[in-house]
């Protein structure tokens, strides 16, 4: 089940919002509705009274509206932030699938991450430059807010705290606490000394060093926003170290060479009891189905498993199987049928070339490559 749903696009790029998302913009507007701080700044002779936060504001309406606004605007800055990834991704010829924004920032979901040092380096700094512009002229136009408005006024404590903030976000993207950008930038660095796949395990393992003690600050009065990105930059940095040691071995591995080319299909007036006895025999968990000669979905171990055993003497596999189906070519690379397993949560793709069903590639087979290939 996705928990994000498509608000629009952005130079062809699908931007998406998660339920998260949702979530917290409420809970920033209160935050930054509930206090105020004032800066005083000397510059070149001009004395400027900024407020950060919105709670002097009045009515309570106005306080509200400046709030949500700085809410809504925050987010998206985080987006142009992965734009500012995406961009230059894009120039490299990577596709960019979808950018999905979380209550803790933006995801850009991309087609291939660069195996050039220097390629990902800059990738990885396009955000945080973003940010820092973004940030510089926010506080700039709040200088100029403050001349003709006054530095209490909403408008202007509105682009002194985006400013602000914006800043803050740079700073910390650039700490080298992978998978951010600080730590991909790291994990770049690391890349032009030894191998891949030993780069991102060392880039992951300082960024769980850092959560540990992002994590720690938060329990000992960093607050629960802190805790919730240590925890998400833990869990990324070990997922993120996972999907590399699985997918750079099989760089270079097209899908015809590990594909099962001996294929066993059935059909859909098939009943269940004679596939259940077929899987028994031939060891496989997964069939495609043939409708008419034509490929119309598989049948897998945990359909079989989801009818109840009263029904099973009756039900056939055109009740049970799977029809929206995920296929792959033989030419293309395996890594990208392994990106496609994980991202889908399924364990085999059939294989189609012309129209024609001429195999089927299983996590199995996948699994298998990587040790032969993780051997050479």
């Amino acid at each position: 089940m996705s928990f994000a749903f498509q608000i629009g696009r952005i130079a062809g790029i699908p931007i998406r919002l998660h339920f998260t998302f949702l979530a917290i913009i409420p809970i920033v507007a209160y935050l930054f509705s509930t206090f105020t701080a004032t800066t005083s700044l000397d510059l070149f002779g001009q004395v400027y009274e900024l407020s950060y936060g919105f709670k002097d504001v009045e009515p309570a309406e106005a306080r509200w509206a400046y709030s949500f606004a700085f809410a809504i605007l925050l987010f998206l800055c985080v987006a142009l932030h992965e734009l500012g990834h995406s961009f230059v991704a894009m120039r490299y010829g990577i596709t960019i699938r979808s950018i999905t924004l979380y209550f803790f920032g933006g995801v850009a979901s991309m087609e291939d991450i660069p195996r050039d040092p220097g390629m990902e380096a800059r990738m990885a700094v396009a955000g945080p430059a973003v940010s820092g512009i973004i940030g510089a002229g926010a506080i700039l136009f709040s200088f100029q807010s403050a001349l003709f408005l006054g530095g209490i006024h909403p408008l202007t404590t509105l682009l002194w705290t985006l400013g602000v903030i914006n800043v803050i976000l740079m700073i910390f993207n650039l700490l080298p606490a992978f998978p951010m950008d600080g730590g991909r930038v790291l994990r770049a660095w690391f890349a032009s000394r030894m191998s891949y796949v030993e780069a991102t395990r060392r880039a992951a393992n300082i960024g769980k060093i850092f959560a540990i003690i992002m994590g720690l600050l938060g329990l000992f009065g960093g607050g629960i926003f802190l805790i919730f990105i240590a925890f998400f930059v833990y869990i990324a940095a070990t997922e993120e170290d996972r999907s590399t040691s699985i997918i750079v071995p099989l760089e270079g591995v097209k899908v015809k060479d590990i594909m099962s080319r001996e294929l066993k299909t059935v059909t859909p007036e098939m009943p269940l009891p004679d596939i259940i006895s077929l899987m028994f025999r031939e060891k496989h968990r997964g069939y495609p189905v043939m409708v008419d000669g034509r490929l119309g979905g598989i049948v897998t171990i945990s359909n079989v498993q989801k009818v109840p055993e009263e029904k099973r003497g009756t039900t056939v596999v055109g009740d049970i199987m799977v029809k929206e189906i995920y296929v792959i070519g033989p030419e293309d690379e395996a890594a990208g049928a392994m990106n496609k397993m994980m991202e889908r949560q399924i364990r085999r793709l059939p294989v189609m070339e012309d129209g024609r069903l001429v195999g089927i590639v299983s996590r199995s087979d996948l699994v298998r490559a990587i040790e032969i290939c993780s051997g050479r």
